[in-house]
């Protein structure tokens, strides 16, 4: 079992790798060419200290990647992202996560980053959301996601909130069997969205990743600390739907 101060499960205490991400960068910038990709707001993160910066899903979170590259080339931070437990299972993309500094999503990793003092991204979402996004979907099935800002709450770090827009448009998806794949996720963590764009290639939509104000996770004289964590939620999604409001005029 490992200590309380050590990552735990598909974790590790190693630190990423700027070379690694410097060898993928031009990957990463063909990517970003692709998608005609802009990082909004991104002065709002800030350049020390712990901080759990939140985002939409998608069907596939590959914003994530271009999202860690920007934030390294704007202010020098290399953030530790959670993702998914499966993609640890898979060999080839276990090496891949935990060279850029990946590590699969837990209370307690997430915990003991912070702790460290990192930058943490994470798509509160998960695989629930990847299941239920369309082109066009505006709805962020978070209400009932209240772990990570309690794990925020718990280490007093700021949550920064963030939206990618245009990511929902990546891929059509089909709603197929759709109830009958939301019960075997709950039961085994795991189901495939179903998904199409230029066959697995995602069409060449426009992204903009916007990034909002941090969002205290103090809590207020006479809260109980469950009080505190509803009250942030409320703030926090509150945020992401303002975020969205902006992307939409943007675009307008």
């Amino acid at each position: 079992m490992p200590r309380k101060d050590q990552l735990g499960y598909f974790g590790t205490s190693k630190k990423p790798s700027p070379q690694f991400l410097r060898k993928i960068s031009p990957y990463l910038r063909l990517l970003e060419r692709y998608f005609g990709y802009e990082l909004q707001g991104w002065q709002n993160i800030p350049r020390e200290g712990p901080a759990l910066l939140v985002m939409n899903h998608g069907v596939l979170p590959f914003h994530a990647f271009l999202l860690t590259r920007q934030i390294y080339a704007k202010t020098g931070r290399l953030p530790r992202t959670l993702a998914a437990e499966f993609l640890f299972r898979l060999p080839l993309l276990r090496d891949l996560f935990l060279k850029g500094g990946a590590l699969n999503a837990s209370r307690r990793n997430a915990g003991i980053l912070l702790k460290r003092g990192n930058l943490v991204t994470v798509a509160p979402g998960g695989i629930y959301e990847a299941l239920l996004v369309h082109p066009g979907a505006e709805r962020l099935p978070w209400r009932r996601r209240y772990g990570f800002v309690a794990v925020a709450t718990k280490m007093r770090v700021p949550i920064i909130p963030s939206y990618c827009q245009g990511i929902n448009e990546a891929y059509l998806t089909s709603q197929v069997l759709l109830k009958r794949r939301i019960r075997y996720l709950k039961k085994s963590r795991f189901a495939m969205p179903l998904f199409f764009g230029i066959g697995l290639l995602p069409f060449p939509v426009k992204l903009t990743h916007w990034v909002g104000r941090p969002i205290s996770t103090r809590r207020k004289k006479g809260e109980t600390f469950r009080q505190s964590v509803r009250r942030i939620h409320d703030e926090v999604f509150d945020a992401m739907r303002e975020l969205m409001a902006l992307a939409k005029r943007s675009s307008s």
